[in-house]
């Protein structure tokens, strides 16, 4: 099953992770998947990590849980000789 079938439920299963039921900022992120916040910002830099959302006129960003989780998932690797999806 793809990633991106998995239900967001599946989701939290398969990490573990009870839902906060509200938008992540990139402190959330780092405790979630205990990196350094700046890694985050990093990859957003770079155009990786999972997709946020910065509304108009501000200089926030948030995520959705979901998405997170989705992209935790994408790095899921049966062997270290599997490829990496860019």
């Amino acid at each position: 099953m793809a990633t991106d079938d998995l239900t967001f439920e599946q989701l939290c299963e398969l990490f573990n992770y009870t839902p906060r039921n509200r938008f992540l900022d990139t402190k959330d992120l780092s405790e979630i998947c205990n990196l350094h916040a700046s890694t985050f910002d990093h990859l957003r830099l770079r155009g990786g990590g999972p997709r946020y959302f910065k509304p108009a006129g501000t200089r926030r960003v948030w995520y959705s849980e979901r998405d997170l989780l989705l992209w935790m998932a994408s790095g899921a690797r049966q062997s270290t000789s599997d490829d990496i999806a860019a």
